[in-house]
């Protein structure tokens, strides 16, 4: 599969096959990719915290909010990963926020490849997410990936003039994803 083939596959998935597993060496896959991303000044200040046990998963899952309603058990991911910021390296958040990204879309990518998919989750409790993963005090939670087996699929579609960027699901449990035109993107100059 060529980068453009990966990136249009790549979208964001809120229902998974709960039967589909992971072991701690898949997960520790996607983090050995991540390592290897540039980061800021070379600090590699992002650590990351892997869950693929599916009780600790499920707990994850509470802690976390996919931007719709969804029932928490029957639909959960196979594993999550959590990115992290080590404080004890530095503390300028403005430059892991950027390196957070990159690492999830290159695990995404991966996760991609692999015939699974996954979905970035900033919005989480943290309190209840540092209880459940007992995280020392040093690390901040920057991001929360969730991967594994979708039951939903997700086709992208040109944005009509006035029609919202929102993604709808139909009655087939098909997501519909709605991308500006290339020309409404591109700034010319003055």
């Amino acid at each position: 599969m060529t980068l453009k083939e990966l990136v249009l596959k790549n979208r964001s998935f809120r229902a998974y096959d709960e039967s589909f597993t992971f072991t701690e060496e898949d997960m520790r896959e996607f983090i050995d990719l991540a390592r290897n991303c540039p980061t800021s000044g070379n600090q590699q200040a992002l650590k990351f915290y892997i869950s693929w046990e599916r009780d600790e998963v499920d707990e994850i899952a509470k802690c976390t909010h996919w931007g719709v309603d969804r029932p928490y058990k029957g639909i959960n991911p196979s594993g999550f990963i959590l990115i992290l910021q080590d404080n004890d390296i530095d503390k300028r958040m403005w430059a892991w926020w950027r390196d957070a990204g990159i690492a999830a879309q290159t695990i995404l990518l991966r996760a991609t490849e692999m015939g699974l998919g996954g979905l970035m989750i900033g919005s989480f409790d943290k309190k209840p997410l540092r209880d459940v993963t007992k995280l020392a005090d040093n690390l901040k939670i920057l991001l929360v990936v969730a991967i594994g087996k979708p039951t939903e699929k997700s086709v992208l579609e040109d944005l009509a003039e006035g029609e919202s960027t929102l993604p709808l699901r139909d009655e087939n449990n098909v997501t519909h994803v709605k991308k500006r035109p290339l020309d409404e993107l591109i700034v010319k100059r003055g």
